[in-house]
């Protein structure tokens, strides 16, 4: 497995994401981009970078907030997210940056560029999507769904979105205003899916340890059922997809 460091930037700010990819020869090859939680890119991030590259996809995990920031603890998450979560032009900006530096990679497929991202990168992957850009398709696991003040352009993007029925940071009432947003968009297509017993941040086995107490507050739950079925949804997802 290749893991490399790529630079690129936001103006004078630094932005450090990690390339993954099998070695082989010089086929061209499907690229993904990774948006990470709001703890920035972390062990979880990379680990499923790893899996998607496993099946042969060359796949960016973008660093949103600069300098290869993360955190570990709850509060460190927000100073870090809260700044972009108030810009949502700076996170739309971003995301089209890194959607630019996948694309430069060698060995990428440009016609044939995907995205998946968690909680607040389920916002960067659909702020990349709402932007117009031509990305072929994209995933969000129990993603932030609410639209800006920014305008929603076409979307030309494919979607899939994976939320946990009992997610009280995206509640099932959002998907009817975000249904309408995605009518209005003439969306390509588009697919949601509802887990019945699934919460938030319910992929990731660190869940609960940041602060357990907090996060059972917030809604916070690893279930790795869920969790398990969601990466079948994702897998298969990505195969139909990039092979139209």
């Amino acid at each position: 497995m290749q893991h490399n460091i790529i630079s690129y930037f936001d103006g004078s700010q630094q932005l450090l994401g990690e390339l993954f990819y099998e070695s082989s020869n010089n086929t061209k090859k499907p690229g993904v981009i990774l948006f990470p939680a709001f703890e920035g890119i972390a062990e979880f991030s990379r680990e499923y970078a790893r899996q998607l590259a496993k099946q042969g996809y060359i796949v960016f995990v973008a660093d949103m907030y600069g300098d290869a920031q993360s955190s570990d603890t709850i509060q460190g998450c927000f100073e870090l997210v809260m700044p972009l979560l108030n810009d949502r032009l700076a996170v739309r900006r971003r995301a089209l940056l890194a959607f630019e530096t996948l694309m430069q990679q060698a060995h990428v497929d440009n016609k044939h560029i995907g995205s998946v991202g968690f909680c607040f990168g389920g916002m960067c992957m659909l702020e990349l999507a709402r932007s117009g850009a031509a990305l072929t398709c994209g995933i969000g696991l129990h993603a932030v769904l609410a639209k800006s003040d920014l305008p929603t352009e076409n979307i030309h993007t494919n979607l899939l979105l994976l939320q946990g029925y009992q997610d009280p940071q995206v509640p099932p009432s959002s998907i009817t205003e975000f249904a309408e947003e995605m009518t209005q968009a003439k969306t390509a297509d588009w697919t949601f899916v509802f887990f019945g017993q699934g919460k938030h941040s319910y992929t990731d086995p660190r869940t609960g340890t940041f602060e357990p107490l907090r996060e059972r507050e917030m809604g916070r739950e690893y279930n790795k059922v869920i969790a398990d079925r969601a990466y079948t949804y994702v897998s298969a997802f990505f195969k139909e997809q990039f092979s139209q």
